[in-house]
């Protein structure tokens, strides 16, 4: 036969063109020349895998998968049968599902489930690229799990070797990414009986917590990024799934769907192999209920304390800690993880101001400190819908914060894990930092931090950090920087301005309580700020003009201010005229370019009457004194 064709093809090569000649035309004829030569040359790779090749060219995927199978049988060494292996596999992992993709997975699907088996683990073996193996390698496991109790821990061992040695700088990176989101579930699941040391769970836990706080809190892409467009759910501030651009993966690898609920289930499967006390529903329960279960395990454990159950405090405290303080972080800078084009406002919490009390309900002196030296209750303006929400991780996060370190083991093992996390790197905990120093009553530490927080340009950011400055020169009793600060604040809101609340809402003072400490979450619209920042000043005023440095000029401005919610402060306003009928005088220039009240003008008529004390009142925009002073002179 290779006399025939003039000694340039061999014998196969002829018959091998003899088929693919005829196939378009009689696909019958060329079956029936690659049945000649497949006869004759039983051993030639190249015969048998043209074979399969026709059969494939002509979507027989049945016959296809047979000769795919005897070529792995037979010929398990050629480069050229694992170049088609992996590319069938790549197409079951492929996001598109074209009509090329469907037929090879036909082709894999039609093999005997053991030769599938082999040959995934065969690929996976022969492959360089070490991403590459151990996505096959997870492929097998996900389609065999009988093959994870033999090559579970294995793939693990591979995957953190070979983030150490690509030596990211993120832990959001592909082999964490596989190894916390594919493979530890696999692993881990009840009956994959895979043996694993406690010490190793704790570094797998340790190295998931890592990611997943991590990857929530990845800062927005800058606006010269391309990105596609994102689902509604994607553009929440809170939204259960999450995106990040993972270089080595395909878009969808990226995609996590509610990456906390992953956390909880990876903590949970790890808490059952080292015998915690740990119910599958723990976190989703109420913030309450978890805080109250994790104090039992902390009291128990002072009692009789075991290495298993501090290791469950120490973890499941800083998981449902790192849960609260990013919910809370997200509710209170909704830009701080996801790109801008949002028109919510931040939310920041302030010191609120006490009631004045009558004298008669006055508490004694002992028992008022007492109870002004414990932490603050925290309320809401009535505008934010979610306060409570907010409020409770807020508060659940602080007192997680407060027993990680409350005894010196269980701060030096937090500490641990900070530097290992390299918590000190985490700039979107200072909103957290500010806030809890506030709740503390720490107002010195306070000051500190945020003259150090760099916020940037964002307006609405540096309106917080005004506000929060301010209350803390007030509780210190700095009141001339305190009303600068907020004279900035109350400078800046035309650049946004919030106009959703109701006109009544700003009838009822929601900053004044009673004894004690009160601190308010509020929005940062001018709606909401420009009351307090009112308040606030005509607080600082009042104490100034009721006490030793009493000045007109102080009680003027009072009475300017006032006027902003009249009546609401009525009582503040009698308190001035008494002051005034005792001086005996009063002398305020600027009284008819603010006070436009007739209440407060028809009173301060009747106390210029021989009746209300025939008081003297310097009140005309010129002085009266001055005018006194001056000489009548006629010219020449």
């Amino acid at each position: 036969m290779a006399a025939v064709t003039g000694g340039e093809l061999s014998d196969e090569e002829w018959l091998v063109s003899r088929a693919r000649a005829c196939f378009k035309a009689d696909p019958y004829a060329a079956k029936s020349w690659m049945l000649t030569a497949r006869t004759l040359f039983p051993n030639s790779f190249n015969i048998q895998f043209e074979a399969y090749n026709l059969e494939k060219q002509a979507k027989n995927s049945k016959e296809a998968a047979k000769l795919l199978e005897s070529l792995y049988l037979l010929f398990p060494e050629e480069r050229r049968l694992w170049s088609e292996v992996h590319s069938i596999l790549d197409a079951l992992q492929n996001e598109t599902a074209d009509q090329t993709t469907a037929f090879l997975t036909e082709i894999l699907t039609a093999i005997p489930t053991q030769v599938q088996c082999q040959m995934l683990l065969s690929v996976s073996e022969k492959i360089s690229d070490k991403l590459e193996q151990c996505r096959l390698l997870l492929l097998a496991l996900k389609k065999f799990p009988n093959l994870v109790k033999e090559h579970g821990r294995k793939l693990v061992d591979t995957l953190l070797s070979a983030e150490t040695h690509a030596q990211f700088q993120s832990p959001v990176n592909c082999y964490r990414k596989l190894l916390v989101c594919d493979v530890l579930p696999l692993v881990l699941k009840k009956g994959s009986q895979v043996k694993v040391l406690a010490n190793d769970l704790y570094v797998w836990l340790q190295k998931c917590v890592e990611f997943y706080i991590s990857f929530v809190t990845q800062p927005p892409p800058s606006s010269h990024e391309p990105t596609t467009p994102l689902s509604p759910d994607l553009m929440s501030p809170t939204k259960k799934c999450r995106r990040a651009n993972i270089p080595g993966l395909h878009d969808k690898e990226c995609l996590i769907s509610d990456p906390w609920a992953h956390l909880y289930k990876l903590l949970i499967f790890i808490g059952q192999n080292v015998g915690w006390e740990i119910d599958k529903d723990f976190f989703t329960k109420s913030r309450e209920f978890q805080w109250q279960h994790i104090l039992s395990l902390y009291n128990r454990s002072n009692q009789a304390g075991s290495e298993s159950r501090n290791k469950q405090i120490l973890y499941t405290t800083t998981v449902l800690f790192l849960e609260c303080l990013y919910h809370y972080i997200c509710s209170v800078d909704t830009d701080i993880f996801h790109s801008g084009g949002s028109n919510s406002v931040p939310l920041v919490i302030i010191e609120g101001f006490k009631a004045e009390q009558a004298n008669n309900g006055a508490q004694p002196a002992a028992k008022r400190s007492k109870a002004e030296s414990l932490l603050p209750q925290v309320h809401a303006t009535k505008s934010i819908s979610t306060s409570q929400t907010v409020i409770q991780n807020f508060l659940t996060a602080f007192k997680c914060y407060e027993l990680l370190n409350s005894s010196t083991e269980l701060q030096r093992e937090f500490v641990i894990l900070c530097n290992n996390w390299r918590m000190e790197t985490w700039s979107w905990m200072g909103h957290f930092q500010t806030d809890m120093f506030l709740y503390q009553g720490a107002f010195q530490d306070a000051v500190r931090h945020l003259q150090n927080y760099a916020i940037g340009s964002k307006t609405k950011l540096q309106i917080r950090h005004s506000l929060q400055l301010a209350c803390c020169f007030y509780c210190l009793n700095n009141y001339s920087r305190a009303c600068e600060l907020i004279l900035d604040v109350v400078a800046a809101f035309p650049v946004f301005t919030h106009q959703t609340d109701s006109p009544d809402s700003i009838q009822e003072n929601q900053f004044v309580y009673g004894s004690g400490r009160h601190l308010v979450l509020v929005p940062c619209t001018e709606a909401e700020i420009l009351p307090y920042c009112i308040q606030m000043l005509m607080t600082c005023f009042k104490d100034r003009a009721f006490g030793g440095k009493s000045s007109d000029s102080l009680l003027g401005h009072t009475l300017v201010l006032l006027q902003y919610d009249w009546p609401n402060h009525a009582t503040l306003f009698s308190q001035i005229i008494k002051k005034i009928q005792k001086q005996g005088s009063f002398s305020f220039n600027l009284f008819f370019n603010y006070i436009i009240n007739v209440d407060i003008l028809e009173e301060f008529s009747f106390i210029k009457t021989q009746e209300g004390g025939k008081i003297h009142l310097d009140i005309l925009p010129i002085s009266t004194s001055a005018i006194a002073q001056q000489r009548t002179v006629t010219r020449g």
